[in-house]
């Protein structure tokens, strides 16, 4: 894990969590910047600007505390993204299929690995589905530089039936079946 942190804020970042799908650079490029040294600049943006972008980490590789003297209101520091989020906010684990991606799991949750020791507690993982991650059980986000794309004739719509427990009929998969 490592720490970027000002008066305000501390982010932290577990980079072998992190799937890569480029949120974070997306939402907020003048904080999280792979060109740049190091790669999160906590004095680009305003803490609640870097709170709301972590809040869309869809693997929990990025979380936010509040340092002791913060000026931020830690009513609006309580997202996903917050480091005891899960603490205060047990719920019902949910595991999402990504199309041509990760599984997400989300909810309170232990991994357990095959030796039987925790390797994540917490409310957010992504799972590696193709086998090409070098960081497996976790998705390290490689699937897409190998081009793996299992779901890619099945419609969007189609994936939300996957996930409800509906079966996909050969009618409702793409015609390139």
């Amino acid at each position: 894990m490592k720490e970027y942190r000002n008066e305000h804020i501390i982010v932290h970042w577990y980079p072998e969590l992190c799937s890569h799908p480029g949120t974070c650079l997306r939402l907020l490029p003048k904080v999280f910047n792979l060109e740049q040294r190091p790669w999160v600049n906590v004095d680009a943006a305003e803490p609640e600007e870097i709170i709301r972008a972590i809040d869309q980490c869809p693997s929990g590789a990025l979380r936010y505390s509040l340092p002791k003297g913060s000026k931020v209101n830690a009513q609006r520091a309580n997202g996903v993204g917050n480091l005891n989020y899960e603490d205060r906010n047990p719920s019902e684990v949910k595991i999402k299929v990504c199309s041509n991606g990760p599984l997400l799991v989300e909810g309170s949750s232990l991994l357990i690995g095959i030796d039987g020791k925790v390797l994540k507690e917490g409310g957010r993982i992504a799972l590696c589905r193709c086998g090409y991650s070098e960081n497996r059980p976790f998705c390290d986000g490689v699937h897409s530089k190998k081009g793996w794309a299992p779901d890619r004739n099945i419609r969007e719509n189609d994936m939300d039936n996957i996930g409800s427990g509906n079966q996909l009929l050969p009618e409702k998969m793409g015609e390139n079946q």
